[in-house]
């Protein structure tokens, strides 16, 4: 009686180990693929930004360089522009004319009235004695404004290389001074040393304004 309860029992146990198997068996049948790995393998992987695009440098973008010129810039003035004029620059002359000509600027005309050899006399300081030139100069205003007589200049060179002569404060001499009113002509004498043999070639320069063309006269005496 006994050996029969313990058999049973003995069946019920394996029964209960077989159904248990059974379940393993099944559970590992159905749910073999791991969850996890499945959702790891179905996310899509996100593309590496570094191969996509070309890295910049440090510190952000580099500007363009500067030493080329931009469209439209002024380059700046060239190298073969002509330099400006000094403003101290002397007034140009005017083609010589002879002695006994006449000659104009700005609506000045000028000539020369007499050129005399004398024996100068000195006065002053700086001043010497010696053979000399009175030359007189005659000037008509031609235009409708009064000329400034004290801006006239008279200059006087001799000799083929123009060797400027000393103005001399000789008594003969009487200068330009006031004023020329238009239409008006007035004389002025300079005296100026000259070699006695070295007169065969006188350039004598009548500035008659500032600025304005300078005339010219040459001859011998």
């Amino acid at each position: 009686m006994k050996r029969r309860q313990i058999e049973r029992r003995l069946a019920v146990v394996l029964g209960f180990i077989l159904v248990a198997a059974l379940v393993v068996v099944a559970i590992l049948a159905l749910g073999g693929d791991d969850p996890d790995t499945e959702a790891s393998s179905a996310t899509p992987s996100t593309p590496s930004t570094s191969s996509s695009a070309p890295a910049l440098p440090a510190g952000g973008p580099v500007a363009p360089s500067s030493s080329e010129p931009s469209p439209g810039s002024d380059p700046g003035p060239s190298a073969t522009t002509a330099p400006e004029v000094p403003v101290d620059a002397p007034p140009p002359a005017l083609e010589p004319v002879s002695f006994d000509s006449d000659a104009r600027s700005v609506g000045i005309e000028g000539s020369l009235v007499r050129v005399e050899e004398i024996e100068g006399s000195a006065q002053g300081p700086g001043n010497i004695n010696g053979p000399a030139l009175r030359i007189t100069v005659r000037l008509v205003n031609g235009t409708a404004e009064e000329l400034p007589l004290s801006g006239v200049a008279i200059n006087v060179f001799h000799g083929a290389d123009r060797t400027p002569a000393p103005p001399l404060e000789d008594p003969s001499q009487s200068p330009f001074a006031g004023s020329l009113p238009p239409g008006d002509a007035a004389e002025g004498g300079y005296v100026f040393r000259v070699p006695a043999d070295d007169r065969q070639e006188i350039r004598v320069e009548v500035a008659v304004r500032p600025g304005a063309p300078v005339l010219v006269f040459t001859g011998g005496v």
